[in-house]
């Protein structure tokens, strides 16, 4: 992981068979983040997407292992239960250019994926809801 300080943001850049989320929370630890948004694009050849299914409550997965574009990353880290969580949704595309996307659970680069991440001035909190069962983000 390479890492670009700006004046109120960081650009982060993984490098090949780096895992999105456990590099995340090395940065996050390492930087003391309780708070922030994220955005990014690269590759990917092992991913793992998922959906909630609302009536089973609970994530339904897929993984690919194929070349796929990562066309955009958004979420945000939160702490859940004095944990810090990333919460990352994707959109991808493969060799046919058809898009998919869902609430990511794995993802390791394949060739890049260049990160921007906004700190938040606050911490921000999840709280379980029970109306969904997910854990949303909640005033502390």
């Amino acid at each position: 992981m390479k890492r670009i300080r700006t004046s109120e943001s960081f650009i982060l850049i993984l490098e090949r068979g780096e895992e999105l989320h456990s590099t995340l929370e090395k940065f996050a630890r390492e930087n003391e983040l309780s708070g922030a948004w994220i955005s990014g694009l690269g590759a990917t050849d092992d991913l793992a997407i998922g959906l909630y299914n609302f009536e089973d409550r609970e994530y339904v997965w897929k993984e690919y292992k194929e070349p796929l574009e990562i066309l955009n990353l958004t979420g945000n880290l939160s702490i859940v239960e004095e944990e810090s969580v990333w919460h990352i949704h994707g959109t991808f595309s493969n060799k046919e250019l058809s898009a998919i996307g869902g609430h990511v659970k794995r993802l390791v680069v394949s060739v890049t994926c260049e990160l921007h991440i906004t700190p938040t001035d606050s911490s921000l909190t999840r709280r379980l809801d029970e109306e969904t069962g997910l854990k949303l983000l909640d005033e502390k």
